[in-house]
């Protein structure tokens, strides 16, 4: 039997075991997180909505919805007749990507996407 370190009577294989377990473990909230970090296929998306300065909803044609904050604000995005995006991998990667406001030309850069539900009317 061989032993580790520091006199531990721990055999070899279970402290290689619980060095992977912690590796794993270490590693859940980054794997949780992949859904705000994951880019969008442009040809899945079926239409997009201008929240205001910040924020677009990106509609996919699975009937998912995500939710893009920008990096930074937008100001002409919410005033003109909505963006245009070129990308040499025709997907909206979330802080890397960047679009177009059509009318003004100022370009702005996406930040991370998260799932988005429609807040449900009760009228």
């Amino acid at each position: 039997m061989s032993y580790t370190s520091s006199n531990s009577f721990v055999p070899r294989m279970k402290a290689s075991v619980f060095a992977l377990a912690a590796i794993l473990a270490s590693a859940a909230p980054a794997l949780a997180d992949q859904s705000s970090s994951s880019c969008l296929p442009a040809d899945d998306v079926n239409h997009t909505q201008v929240l205001n300065d910040h924020q677009i909803l990106f509609y996919m044609r699975n009937k998912k919805i995500w939710l893009n904050t920008l990096q930074a604000r937008c100001v002409s995005l919410p005033i003109q007749e909505g963006f245009s995006f070129s990308s040499a991998f025709s997907e909206y990667c979330p802080n890397t990507e960047t679009i177009r406001v059509v009318r003004s030309g100022e370009v702005c850069k996406l930040g991370g996407f998260t799932p988005y539900e429609k807040p449900v009317n009760h009228s």
